[in-house]
């Protein structure tokens, strides 16, 4: 007995749609899919494989503005290691990146909680509270260099005035206060960002939730931490992972405020690099202060993309 074939199982007078053939001279997928993508990687490679293989290779070398130098190894980096500037360089920038970082997250949320409520000219206020996000960062660095003032500023006058002290505050002078100075600086321009991603974050909550933890007999301060913390979670992952890639690797703030003074107490790891590499004109040492921090750079954005593409799964 023949088996039954597909067509016999249709209905009669019904016949089956042709099966489609590929074309000879159709290209494949994937090569379509590559010249989409040669554009974008074309600018990959120019603006940011090319400078970044460049660094590395420069890192390994004795290369000084207007000379070559030649291959010395690991000799940059074993100077680094004995560097005491290196060292102090390295702990501010992990101390103003875990500050800055947790006093955004602190305040940015507490900031997106109160805005989200019902209250009169709510939109001015919004767009009062994300203003300083909008200001351009040469423009916010120099802002508070003058707010900085130990002379002229108005934060100083306003120390003075209150009778806190009766002599100029040296904010940006004074080695004890100089990094927090920066740090208050750093906070304002970026809380506006952690403000925002906690705000949009708080209106895609279901209402339904906390109308069903208040029938529980959840009071708001329970509501907040058993019912809206958990719903934001991957969103202030995400906002904190970026903000301390944003923070570790922010040049202009400390460069404009005190350009790693006094006597090199503010530098981190990007001024630092700038300082060796353009000041003291050794190219090399500066790009090995650049490549050191590589290793946290690949781990953070390992940890970011890994818990964004889970979220989309």
């Amino acid at each position: 007995m023949r088996p039954a074939t597909p067509e016999a199982s249709l209905p009669k007078g019904f016949t089956a749609p042709p099966i489609p053939r590929r074309h000879p001279t159709r290209r494949p997928d994937w090569l379509a899919a590559y010249l989409f993508l040669a554009p974008a990687a074309a600018v990959f490679a120019a603006f940011i494989a090319y400078p970044l293989v460049d660094g590395v290779l420069t890192s390994f070398t004795s290369n000084v503005v207007g000379r070559n130098g030649q291959f010395i190894g690991f000799a940059n980096f074993a100077t680094l290691l004995a560097d005491p500037h290196f060292a102090r360089a390295a702990m501010n920038s992990l101390f103003l990146t875990s500050g800055v970082v947790a006093i955004k997250l602190v305040v940015g949320l507490a900031c997106a909680v109160l805005l989200a409520q019902k209250m009169p000219a709510r939109g001015l206020i919004r767009a009062l509270v994300f203003l300083p996000w909008a200001v351009p960062g040469l423009i916010a660095g120099l802002s508070w260099k003058w707010i900085f003032d130990e002379q002229a500023g108005v934060l100083s006058y306003l120390v003075q005035a209150l009778g806190l002290t009766d002599q100029p505050v040296y904010w940006l002078s004074d080695p004890k206060i100089a990094m927090f100075s920066i740090g208050i600086a750093m906070v304002w321009h970026g809380l506006p960002f952690f403000t925002m991603m906690f705000l949009a974050a708080l209106t895609a909550i279901p209402g339904d939730l906390n109308e069903a933890a208040a029938i529980d007999g959840a009071g708001p301060i329970r509501r907040f931490f058993a019912v809206t913390l958990p719903q934001m979670k991957e969103v202030i992952f995400v906002t904190v992972m970026l903000s301390a890639i944003w923070t570790f690797n922010s040049f202009h703030m400390v460069f404009i405020l005190t350009g790693g003074g006094p006597a090199m107490r503010t530098h981190i790891l990007p001024t630092l690099a700038y300082d060796y590499g353009i000041t003291q004109s050794q190219l090399g040492l500066g790009a090995a202060v650049l490549v050191s921090v590589i290793p946290v750079f690949f781990i953070l954005i390992m940890l970011l993309t890994r818990r964004m593409l889970a979220s989309k799964q």
